[in-house]
């Protein structure tokens, strides 16, 4: 009972949604789980959305270097762009949970996307 105390007091809006039966709702911890991997995947492809050129580009010869880095900018922003309208789409999440991930989103999302784009942008000259 002390553990559920627990699990209710710090993850009451963060993570697990604790029940007051003492269940954990298991669609909302994979969901949370799925965005969060979907946040980190977008992050790493903005970030390095160049190196991730340069390799597609070895290994595919026939893809231009401008191709590949405009297909991983356009996925990373994508991302950025589809968990926030997953998060509204499905409302399975709570709203205190949904605001968390939509605020984390936007404050990882924005300068990322901003950073892929001025790579993009200089790349096509």
């Amino acid at each position: 009972m002390m553990l559920l105390k627990l699990l209710y007091t710090i993850n009451s809006c963060i993570w697990f949604k604790v029940y007051k039966k003492g269940m954990i709702d298991l669609k909302v911890t994979i969901q949370s789980i799925f965005i969060i991997i979907g946040l980190v995947v977008a992050t790493i492809l903005g970030v390095s959305a160049q190196s991730i050129s340069y390799y597609i580009n070895e290994q595919m010869p026939i893809i231009s270097l401008a191709t590949s880095i405009t297909i991983v900018t356009l996925l990373s922003i994508g991302l950025f762009i589809f968990i926030p309208s997953f998060l509204f789409i499905s409302k399975k999440l709570g709203k205190e949970l949904a605001t968390v991930f939509l605020v984390l989103t936007i404050l990882i999302g924005l300068p990322i996307s901003g950073w892929s784009f001025f790579v993009w942008a200089m790349w096509m000259g």
